[in-house]
């Protein structure tokens, strides 16, 4: 084990601190290149949270009258040395430390000792700073305990660093303070001796040893701190080992807790993979339905178009119907009034045949006469011969008219039967027209509601479409989450394994010290 500064220091003022001792004593403590580049990185955090701690350790401070007595009686006020404080904390993290560092850290231990500040109240100093510093780190390195871990180890080697030089000043000025004691220069070398091989007892790690201290001049005073402070180094000691110990307890279940979960996210990772494949062949199939389901809209929409067109084909049928009835019967009525006309002639015609038979008696009469007055009834009966063949030809063409004008009648009577008929036939066929528009317009509706049905659908399939697309999405979101979850217990996993590790070492570090 490298010897304390105490052994290289001049009894007045200034350490003789060599780089090669500074190397011995960085090395026993594992305070290596990378501490220091750590430290350096965690400067700004220190700067901007040194006024909150330096603050909170004066409030702990304020709870013991005789610290506030020491510190009233410094000569100082307490908004100055918290200034100072704070320079002192920051410099921790300064990421540069040579023999510049070390020798005002030698000074620091010679002020405490020039103020009356006993070494068992500074070392509880470190550690009260060690644990303000550490829910800082926490916040700083959140769910990154690795970082955490070699953080709060750069800055234990560090204030280690730093409370040895303060004790070595402290022994130091303490040593240097024995010569002015009137005492005999045997008794003086011979206590020095004793607490000079105490001194290296627990520079090799040894803290079992206590001094036995007789008096109460400043050598058992000098005993006393000396036995204190080894007492304060074994409690520091065995509070590490305890707090190593539990933080292997806790780093076993943590990482059996990041096991559990790692496989349970494991296995939510596969069934939300295989829920994505399912929500994948709902989506294709919901495409399919909504496709088909537009297709079925548009054949239902051209269904009401065509019985739409249907029932305007019909309403114009039953127009028609109703327009060719009024003119049947136009022509029914037109044909009766033929017939009439035709009875009407033929009354005529028979009025003219009886005429004709009339004037063919008279002609014959005539004739008769016209033959009893011999010669000169010639003329008469040359005139009354062609009157009875008048008579004879009216005679023939009545009864051709009157023949004519009953064949008229009989193909009136059967025109007027048939319009009668054709208009029974349009009545029916209004009817039938009628009943077919019913069931058209009953049709029509029903195609009707089968279009709202299936818009309906359709927009039930658009809507399904959508919300699969959420659900999937979310589940693609789901997934993305629960692979950044295995990926994070993974790492924790990892940092658990090097808190071990770091739990170990510390415990390797307290196992050189014998309480």
């Amino acid at each position: 084990m490298a010897n304390m500064p105490h052994s290289h220091m001049q009894a007045a003022s200034e350490p003789s601190l060599d780089l090669d001792h500074i190397e011995q004593m960085k090395r026993f403590v594992g305070f290596t290149e990378k501490d220091a580049s750590i430290l350096k990185k965690l400067r700004p955090v220190a700067a901007k949270h040194a006024t909150a701690v330096v603050n909170t350790f004066y409030t702990r401070l304020s709870g013991f009258a005789h610290l506030e007595k020491i510190i009233g009686g410094a000569g100082s006020s307490v908004e100055r040395l918290k200034r100072t404080q704070e320079e002192y904390l920051v410099q921790l993290f300064d990421g540069e430390y040579g023999r510049d560092y070390f020798v005002r850290r030698w000074r620091i231990g010679q002020i405490h000792n020039k103020i009356g500040l006993e070494p068992d109240w500074y070392l509880g100093g470190y550690s009260l700073y060690r644990q303000l510093l550490l829910p800082i780190l926490l916040d700083v390195f959140d769910n990154k305990p690795k970082k955490v871990q070699r953080a709060m180890a750069a800055i234990d080697k560090i204030l280690t660093l730093d409370s040895e030089l303060a004790i070595g000043s402290y022994i130091d000025a303490v040593m240097a303070s024995l010569r002015d004691i009137n005492v005999s220069k045997t008794e003086i070398e011979k206590k020095v001796a004793d607490y000079g091989h105490f001194i290296d007892l627990v520079a090799d790690g040894d803290l079992t040893p206590r001094l036995a201290i007789e008096g109460d001049d400043g050598l058992a005073q000098l005993g006393n701190n000396l036995n204190v402070m080894t007492e304060r180094l074994a409690e520091m000691a065995r509070s590490i080992n305890s707090a190593s110990n539990a933080m292997r307890h806790t780093l076993s279940s943590v990482h059996k807790a990041v096991a559990d979960q790692s496989s349970g996210a494991a296995q939510q990772a596969a069934a939300v993979n295989e829920t994505t494949s399912t929500l994948v062949e709902i989506r294709t199939t919901s495409s399919q339905t909504l496709e088909k389901a537009s297709e079925l809209g548009k054949s239902a929409e051209r269904t009401r178009e065509v019985g739409d067109r249907g029932l305007d084909m019909v309403e114009e049928n039953i127009a028609g119907m109703q327009s060719i009835r009024n003119r049947v019967e136009g022509i029914a009525a037109s044909i009766l009034a033929l017939s009439k006309q035709t009875q009407q002639i033929g009354e005529i015609t028979g009025v003219v045949a009886g005429l004709a038979q009339h004037s063919k008696m008279l002609a014959l009469n005539a004739s008769i006469e016209a033959a009893k007055a011999g010669d000169s009834g010639k003329g008469f009966a040359v005139v009354a011969a062609e009157v009875k063949d008048l008579a004879e030809q009216s005679e023939e063409s009545t009864a051709q008219v009157q023949k004519i004008l009953t064949e008229i009648q009989h193909a009136t009577d059967r025109a007027v039967m048939a319009t009668e008929e054709g208009v029974k036939d349009v009545d029916q066929g209004v009817i039938l027209m009628s009943r077919t528009g019913e069931v058209v317009r009953d049709l029509k509706d029903v195609i009707h509601q089968s279009v709202l049905s299936s818009q309906q659908i359709v927009a039930a399939v658009r809507q399904e479409a959508v919300g699969i697309d959420q659900v999937s999405m979310a589940m693609n979101e789901i997934n993305s989450v629960t692979g950044q979850f295995v990926e994070a217990t993974q790492k924790t996993s990892v940092a658990s394994e090097d808190l071990n590790h770091l739990a170990i070492t510390l415990q390797d570090m307290v196992a050189r010290f014998r309480i």
